[in-house]
């Protein structure tokens, strides 16, 4: 079932994306004809990463096994049955008179006990038996004793409150919660992987872009120089020089090709898109790159938020509240055990007269007499231990100290290496949008110095040379710009991560735990 349902999901991508599906020669033969390709807009690529990557579904199950541990945990405050049956017999030889004793018994017992969460531990059984005997002396036989019988334990110290007896059972709700931040922060990792490899290919495709362009520029520039050879304007060094550029930058056409498909390939190893899935048929093309005019937030801002929603920092001060609780657990087990002990029992005797001058009386009548307490009987008492140096309980209540400042240390590192991601990130993206001014002020006069060099050489004042060169300066600079507008939006992509909200941005969801459907 759920390996259909994967398929299912793939099929409905390849719906959504049939309007926009390349002919199968454009899928082997992708060289030219960019347009051509199905475009994968980056919130379909990232919400299908999520669905498909297997090291998040590895990771979603983790939530399911806390939720056990927690089960496991809950299950110490259940009622267990026990009960148990047995039987006795004996004979023994006399000298005078010459008769063996003998003597029989049956004997059952049932019972339920419960731990509380104050560290009360109550035991109610019903305990019945059956015996005869020989001897002249028993008063009956048969005999049936039948009793009622509950049993109480109430620490006054060590193990004594709510507090101390749910430890385990609150440590494991924490890691519940614990688990599913993990997932979430795995996703959102996930994510900004997704988002940089996106970014990663919409480069790629654009420098392939340019460097089509440049050869293409090349070769009219050849074309144009072998008219003007046969006409005997130029000499055919003038030839020669750009048949050489053709080829250099035929070179550079098949080096952009080979990072478009390995970076589309990565992409879709991100994306869990392996070669059996119809979706691997194809490279995709990615959205237009989103321009530098994007709004991000400011160090102290950006810094506010991480502290607020980033899943692993509020992981990390769970911690410190599991080692709170477990330091609270072990230093109640430093102290003396002083427990209340109490028993309470009501019971019922019945059977026939070893004379034989009563009337018979069986097993229900024993029941009878119990329950209108004919017989009871009761204890109390008071039980102390400790051990004259506990050393194992001290120990480990050091242990407890320590451990809890490892976590508050381990928070606040973590902070700082948050506030070091966002500063980081922040560098990126501001450098990122000076480069782009920089590159598109750069591009413009390229380009202007490029037509002015076209009209010098219309009119015989230039040459193959400055041509190329000139045009080498365009194709850069436009490439320049791109990376640079790739690397924004990549620093955005950490940032937001950083920040803990990049799937909020990005409008995707992850899927949450489920009992229902981890119970399958």
């Amino acid at each position: 079932m759920k390996r259909f349902s994967v398929w299912i999901k793939v099929l409905g991508l390849i719906l959504a994306l049939s309007p926009l599906t390349a002919p199968p020669s454009l899928a082997k033969d992708y060289i030219e004809g960019l347009d051509e390709w199905p475009v994968m807009p980056l919130r379909t690529a990232v919400q299908l990463g999520l669905e498909q990557n297997f090291d998040l579904r590895a990771g979603a199950l983790n939530p399911a096994i806390a939720d056990r541990d927690h089960t496991a945990a809950e299950a110490r405050f259940d009622v267990s049955v026990d009960a148990a049956v047995s039987a006795q017999g004996n004979r023994q030889p006399e000298r005078v008179p010459l008769i063996d004793q003998e003597g029989r018994s049956l004997a059952a017992e049932a019972g339920l006990s419960k731990v509380f969460r104050t560290g009360l531990d109550g035991r109610l059984s019903l305990q019945t038996a059956r015996s005869s005997d020989n001897l002249a002396q028993s008063g009956r036989s048969p005999e049936y004793a039948t009793a009622l019988l509950l049993d109480l334990t109430q620490p006054l110290l060590r193990d004594f409150g709510s507090s101390v007896n749910t430890a385990d059972l609150r440590i494991a709700d924490t890691r519940r919660r614990q688990a599913t931040l993990g997932y979430l922060d795995q996703a959102q990792r996930v994510a900004e992987a997704i988002e940089s490899g996106y970014f990663d290919l919409a480069q790629a495709i654009e420098t392939y872009r340019y460097r089509i362009e440049s050869r293409d520029l090349a070769q009219e520039l050849l074309e144009g120089n072998r008219e003007k050879l046969e006409a005997g304007i130029i000499p055919v060094s003038e030839v020669q020089e750009a048949e050489t550029a053709v080829a250099a930058r035929d070179e550079l056409v098949l080096l952009a090709r080979q990072e478009v498909e390995t970076a589309g390939n990565r992409l879709k190893g991100l994306l869990g898109i392996k070669q059996e899935y119809p979706l691997s048929r194809n490279f995709y093309r990615t959205e237009p790159m989103p321009g530098p005019d994007q709004p991000f937030p400011q160090v102290e801002q950006a810094l506010e938020q991480a502290l607020d929603d980033r899943p692993d920092l509020a992981s990390r001060r769970l911690e410190v509240e599991n080692r709170q609780i477990r330091l609270e657990f072990d230093r109640n087990q430093t102290l003396p055990r002083l427990d209340l002990q109490a028993t309470l029992a009501v019971n019922g005797l019945s059977g026939e007269d070893g004379a034989g001058t009563s009337s018979r009386r069986d097993y229900i009548d024993s029941l009878d007499g119990m329950a209108g307490a004919d017989g009871y009987g009761w204890f109390a008492g008071v039980g102390f231990s400790y051990p004259l140096e506990n050393r194992a309980a001290k120990a480990l209540h050091d242990r407890s100290r320590l451990e809890k400042r490892q976590a508050v240390y381990d928070v606040k590192g973590l902070e700082t290496t948050v506030e070091t991601e966002i500063i980081n990130a922040l560098i990126r993206v501001k450098r990122g949008l000076e480069r782009v001014r920089v590159a598109g002020r750069f591009e413009a006069l390229a380009d202007l110095t490029l037509k002015q060099e076209m009209e010098r050489l219309v009119e015989g004042l230039s040459d193959t040379f400055r041509i190329l060169d000139f045009q080498d300066d365009v194709i850069d600079a436009r490439i320049r710009n791109i990376t640079a507008q790739a690397d924004v939006n990549r620093g955005l992509a950490s940032l937001h991560r950083a920040m803990g909200n990049n799937l909020e941005r990005l409008g995707v969801t992850v899927k949450t735990f489920d009992k229902e459907q981890f119970h399958e």
